[in-house]
């Protein structure tokens, strides 16, 4: 297994279990070898049998249970094996990961921070703290983690990220903290690395902040080529055409968006003035309806991640993760979360999501939760 050829391990255990019998290291070893070939449930199973005694073998449990995303299964053994070796850059880099999969935040930083002094892995290290940061909605630090990454890494390449995502979210996170000129500097660099619609749909952005109208129409003309129903873009270009009087052609840069999932609530502010100004009073009504709808939803799930990066480990922290995670298509680690707290006398909210869960129905929304659990 040590030469990579993980195939050729696997046959040779299983020649091996088959003359020796099934002993629990060679059971170990195979489960071991199958995280390599990434079969992770048959790798769990056999170390759930057999236990894990050895170094290598609770890698494999973690490895294992972090390719299922298992995260609550990961987490102890990771905390444990970091201990054991605190120099250990992959091990620090799962630790990071697997804590902000539950919204352990502040904790995911710092094993970033401990994996950014390690000989060697500094810009990457500042690539994660970055990434964590504008996960949790701090714009400023990520933009200042990353500012860190350019000064080592110039071209921003052998990151965790290809170059053009480092750029577009670089830029991003500086438009977002109102430095709209280097942030077009990074949303440039962003487009050149890799044209993406939503890179240009931020380029736009911040042309307009510039005050650069003809840019921004051209570089969002660009931006809905490539993705014809890219909020940001089209909600820029209606904006344009408003500003000319053609509510018309306004009204038909948004509408294919009316049916798509994830409708924002600036898009559908955008339709409630635009059937108004053409004289359709009941569509501007509905549409003052839907918007206030999307903008109760919006502000819901900014409180459930506030609740969840403050306050991680009290009950409407690991509800609001379980609800994330149910919401990612990981149901049964939001189960496991959710299951403490599901009793009689329960908050609706949490009694609807379990029954969601048990019976695979769809998931309460989360302007159905508390907004005062602070």
């Amino acid at each position: 297994m040590e030469s990579g050829d993980a195939a050729g391990a696997l046959a040779t255990v299983d020649e091996y279990l088959e003359t020796q019998g099934g002993t629990e290291s060679g059971l170990a070893l195979k489960a071991r070898v199958l995280v390599k070939l990434g079969q992770p449930a048959e790798a769990l199973r056999l170390i759930e049998r057999v236990g894990a005694a050895s170094v290598p073998e609770m890698r494999a449990y973690a490895q294992a249970s972090l390719m299922l995303q298992r995260w609550t299964s990961a987490l102890p053994v990771l905390e444990h094996l970091v201990k054991l070796e605190p120099a250990d850059g992959d091990l620090l880099h799962e630790l990071s990961a697997c804590r902000a999969r539950l919204g352990r935040y502040d904790e995911s930083i710092a094993a970033a921070v401990q994996f950014s002094k390690l000989p060697g892995n500094e810009a990457r290290g500042f690539t994660l703290i970055g990434l964590l940061e504008r996960d949790r909605g701090n714009n400023q630090k990520c933009a200042e983690a990353w500012s860190r990454v350019l000064e080592l890494r110039p071209d921003a390449k052998d990151l965790q990220v290809s170059a053009a995502e480092f750029f577009q979210e670089y830029g991003k996170a500086l438009l977002l903290t109102g430095d709209a000129s280097k942030a077009e500097s990074a949303l440039v660099r962003g487009v050149s690395a890799g044209e993406s619609a939503a890179a240009l749909a931020w380029l736009g952005k911040a042309q307009q902040q510039l005050g650069r109208r003809q840019d921004s129409e051209r570089t969002w003309l660009r931006a809905v080529e490539l993705e014809p129903l890219n909020a940001m873009a089209a909600e820029g270009l209606a904006e344009l055409l408003m500003q000319r009087q053609d509510f018309a052609g306004a009204l038909a840069r948004l509408q294919p968006l009316e049916e798509q999932p994830g409708l924002r609530s600036s898009t559908g502010f955008l339709l409630q003035r635009l059937y108004g100004l053409l004289n359709q009073p009941e569509k501007s009504a509905e549409w003052k309806q839907r918007t206030e709808k999307l903008r109760r939803a919006e502000e819901a799930l900014v409180h459930m991640e506030q609740v969840i990066v403050s306050s991680p480990g009290t009950m409407w922290g690991r509800v609001y993760q379980a609800w994330y995670l149910a919401e990612q298509d990981n149901r049964d680690q939001a189960r496991e979360l959710l299951s403490p707290f599901v009793k009689e006398g329960a908050e609706p909210f949490i009694m609807k999501l379990w029954a969601a869960l048990r019976d695979g129905t769809p998931l309460p929304g989360p302007e159905e939760g508390p907004l005062d659990v602070f």
